[in-house]
């Protein structure tokens, strides 16, 4: 084991990065029918992906603050029917809401409610 993850997990993630240009924490929670169109530059350090997000390219989802170990309280957690557009930021220990939409390049530090769009930096609804 290596800080606590086996072996199985990491070598999986180290293969994601190499062939897909993308990197997900093996401790993240992933729900059925997420869909990566196109994986370059994701980089996934969330607690919980819900079911049926989509994720497009140069999304990051982590803490933000220094977090070496995988402290769940730093990590964003995603909900269900979640639509992540391309190049958004989404850092800290929040939550986004079910069905939710965040704009492209848009940088979410606030949990989001359901049913709504987020757009710009500090991202902000919209609807």
């Amino acid at each position: 084991m290596l800080q606590g993850i086996p072996i199985l997990p990491k070598m999986f993630t180290y293969i994601n990065i190499v062939v897909f240009g993308m990197e997900i924490t093996p401790l993240c929670e992933i729900g059925p029918g997420v869909f990566f169109p196109h994986t370059s530059g994701i980089v996934i350090g969330a607690r919980r992906l819900g079911s049926n997000v989509t994720v497009f390219q140069g999304v990051t989802l982590g803490s933000k603050e220094l977090d070496m170990g995988f402290e769940p309280a730093l990590r964003p957690e995603v909900g269900d029917n979640v639509v992540l557009g391309s190049g958004c930021k989404v850092l800290g220990g929040i939550r986004i809401g079910d069905n939710v939409t965040v704009g492209a390049n848009s940088v979410v530090l606030n949990s989001v409610e359901p049913n709504g769009t987020v757009v710009g930096i500090p991202a902000r609804r919209i609807t």
